[in-house]
């Protein structure tokens, strides 16, 4: 969010890698949604994804879509495009114009590769 001097508050929505649960939670805390080992102790079935302030993973994410190796990141794309675009469907949520960002985040398979996109709505 840095190089792309943007801060977290100007996120709508985010699609992060998701492979296993704890990675979901522990990207949740690294991009500074959640403190360091409280997010799971706050996560509610009815905050996912539309009651957050930050809608994360908005179509299931990787495990819901059954871990697509190879698609992940395609996937990801296409989703936040909709989101910005407002052609999610019943997975829309409300995009507010101080808030016109989507990010991607994928690791890799060390879990030392990471590669984040930022993507503005077009006005």
């Amino acid at each position: 969010m840095k190089s792309a001097g943007i801060t977290k508050e100007q996120l709508a929505t985010v699609e992060l890698h998701d492979c296993f649960t704890i990675a979901g939670i522990l990207g949740i805390e690294a991009l500074g949604f959640a403190e360091h080992g409280e997010r799971c102790r706050n996560l509610l079935p009815q905050e996912i994804p539309h009651a957050t302030a930050y809608s994360v993973n908005t179509t299931g994410g990787l495990i819901g879509w059954g871990h697509p190796t190879g698609a992940t990141g395609v996937h990801m794309a296409v989703t936040i495009w909709e989101q910005l675009t407002g052609k999610a469907g019943a997975n829309q949520i409300s995009i507010h114009p101080d808030r016109p960002y989507g990010m991607t985040i994928n690791m890799g398979g060390d879990d030392k590769t990471v590669v984040a996109l930022v993507y503005k709505r077009a006005e």
